[in-house]
């Protein structure tokens, strides 16, 4: 798949010095794809060990790369795959998404939570800002910064799609500030992700990078909670388990900003409740800390779970501590400054499906 060479293959390895290539589908469809890699945490931060990063470790075997979607996928005959000028999928449910990249043959997944924590470390050691549509087309933070609205529409205008087409924005809106990197990890859509969950406020994770493996019957089987105390992999529903608790009982609005405890003081909804009554937390991503007298291990900051670095970018942690809650990642065209690749969004069951939600395409094998 990687090794022959065509055109359109040598064209985009050539301009981008061998950052991006491009991959092929099962029915031919050309896909967009930047390399990412292996490398160890000590290589981008400090404090959190010397081993590689879990996101290149599946199934037990380490991998020398991943291939991350350069754009937000776009579903082509069945298949999500990402392309320049083309309008993001979106109004798809996340086994619907999944679905659509395994149509893409072997080794094609939607992106993982381990992947896009990896991204979130690697794009912090080498300071890249974090920029995109999120506010309407356009950059809150810059608003001279825009993309070609997939509505036609003018940029700043609420009404409408807002969403931009893939490539349409400036170079600012790739992760490493050139064309030649990936786009809209900041804003335009939110993206389901697999392998982070939450079921009645349990942290539920597909460990290292297990979830960029393909879909199983039996899948249920390999979620893994945390012990708080030790950090290591135990059954779901085991004693001792890493949790979301509240700050406070509120039933009826935002709760404040969540807490990782082993057991939960606060729910802001019935633990069995899988829709979406007005209990929640937001708040900033990076408020996120442990209970008193507790600390947050540091598996899930590797995972994004919860922050290692403090500091004041805004990015949004949105969750219900109750129900089963699936992932989506770094916020849509209208969170502003709460959008950013440390934000967090586990507020949602898998079968929602809406205007702002899509997902993209990775390849590991």
């Amino acid at each position: 798949m990687i090794i022959v060479k065509d055109a359109l293959r040598c064209k985009v390895e050539a301009e981008s010095q061998g950052r991006r290539t491009v991959l092929y589908t099962a029915s031919g469809q050309p896909s967009y794809m930047h390399v990412i890699p292996r490398f160890t945490l000590q290589e981008v931060t400090s404090g959190l060990g010397e081993a590689v990063h879990p996101a290149f470790i599946v199934n037990g075997q380490r991998k020398e790369a991943f291939f991350y979607g350069c754009y937000p996928g776009t579903l082509i005959h069945g298949e999500l795959v990402s392309q320049p000028e083309t309008a993001p999928a979106s109004w798809h449910d996340l086994a619907a998404f999944r679905q659509a990249a395994a149509c893409n043959g072997r080794g094609w997944h939607i992106g993982t939570n381990a992947e896009w924590a990896a991204l979130m470390f690697w794009c912090r050691h080498h300071g890249w800002p974090e920029l995109g549509n999120t506010e309407s087309g356009r950059s809150h933070r810059d608003r001279r910064q825009y993309g070609k609205r997939c509505d036609g529409g003018v940029v700043g205008d609420e009404q409408g799609d807002p969403t931009t087409f893939t490539a349409s924005g400036p170079a600012a809106w790739y992760h490493d500030g050139t064309p030649h990197g990936i786009g809209d990890l900041c804003g335009n859509l939110w993206e389901w992700q697999h392998g982070l969950k939450l079921v009645a406020g349990e942290i539920l994770l597909l460990p290292d990078n297990d979830a960029a493996m393909p879909m199983t019957d039996n899948e249920d089987e390999r979620w893994r909670a945390v012990e708080l105390a030790t950090g290591e992999w135990l059954p779901p529903g085991s004693p001792g388990t890493a949790k979301f608790d509240a700050s406070s009982p509120s039933l009826t609005g935002n709760a404040g900003t969540p807490r990782i405890s082993d057991r939960i003081r606060h729910f802001n909804g019935d633990p069995q409740d899988n829709g979406y009554p007005p209990g929640l937390m937001d708040d900033e991503f990076g408020r996120i800390g442990a209970a008193s007298g507790e600390s947050v291990p540091d598996i899930l900051k590797i995972l994004g779970v919860a922050p290692h670095h403090r500091c004041a970018d805004g990015d949004q942690v949105y969750l219900r501590n109750y129900g089963e809650r699936m992932l989506m990642r770094g916020g849509a065209w209208y969170s502003g400054a709460g959008a950013g690749l440390r934000t967090l969004c586990l507020s949602h069951g898998a079968g929602h499906a809406s205007a702002t939600v899509g997902a993209r395409p990775v390849w590991c094998l």
